[in-house]
């Protein structure tokens, strides 16, 4: 099931993803316009977008679509919508760092059912179908068995705003100093792909939009990782706080997250 989804999903990353690595090799200065909260787009990022819908329209003219550069066009599905992010990673992009990719999900009856995440930079395609399992090209995916937090690296990220901001630090403050190491990398879809991959252990995310997520989400879920909200409530669409751990390091980080102070 969602075979031709996927295929049409990662025939459109792969084309997009293609574009983007010879616009970042191009070396030329991208103009930068700047969204709600000082969010950055370049004229790569809705190259980018329209690549992707040429496939998805043309495959699916009746699935509806979220993609953050246009927002949401409503076609005449009640049931499947397409979430894009062309380019997540658009900062990184923009100042010549490589960590950016093309990340795109399915969902059915606003549940994930696919994800497609591709890295142009390492020509690594991560991908997921409900109940399939996570994989990157064509190895399956498994999280970290990891279970100390001395040896563990933990990733972060947030949205816009001077209260996720606030938040963000709280969290890089109290983990980095229990933990091996505490990063950021600017692409949550990236660091989730990461964390599916069993590289890092756990992934901590406050204000971020839908398509940050969606994709990422369930490739963790399909890789035997747990993803809910800081309150350990099952992650829904509509929730802007996500823990996505391997099991055992899940309820440590949930214990230590009691002890932050992020209102």
């Amino acid at each position: 099931m969602y075979s031709r989804e996927l295929k049409v999903c990662q025939s459109a990353a792969r084309e997009a993803g293609a574009m983007i690595k010879k616009e970042f090799f191009s070396h030329r200065d991208q103009k930068i316009t700047f969204k709600k909260h000082d969010e950055r787009v370049t004229a790569t990022d809705k190259k980018s977008e329209t690549i992707i819908l040429r496939h998805l329209k043309k495959n699916f003219p009746d699935y509806d679509v979220l993609s953050e550069e246009s927002g949401l066009t409503n076609n005449t599905s009640v049931d499947y919508e397409w979430i894009i992010d062309p380019l997540d990673g658009t900062t990184n992009f923009t100042i010549h760092d490589p960590v950016f990719c093309v990340a795109l999900a399915l969902l059915y009856k606003r549940r994930p059912v696919l994800s497609v995440i591709y890295i142009p930079l390492l020509e690594e395609m991560y991908w997921a179908i409900r109940g399939q399992g996570a994989y990157r090209n064509n190895r399956r995916l498994r999280v970290s068995p990891a279970v100390e937090m001395k040896k563990s690296i933990i990733t972060y990220c947030h949205g816009s705003g001077p209260a996720n901001t606030k938040k963000a630090f709280s969290l890089y403050t109290h983990f980095h100093n229990i933990n091996h190491h505490t990063r950021h990398f600017g692409s949550t879809s990236i660091e989730l792909a990461m964390l599916a991959a069993g590289h890092t252990q756990a992934h901590l995310v406050t204000g971020a939009h839908l398509w940050d997520l969606v994709p990422g989400v369930m490739l963790v879920r399909e890789a035997g990782g747990l993803v809910t909200d800081w309150q350990n409530k099952p992650w829904q669409i509509k929730v802007k706080t996500i823990l996505a751990a391997n099991p055992k390091m899940h309820q440590k980080c949930l214990n230590e997250l009691k002890k932050i102070r992020l209102a």
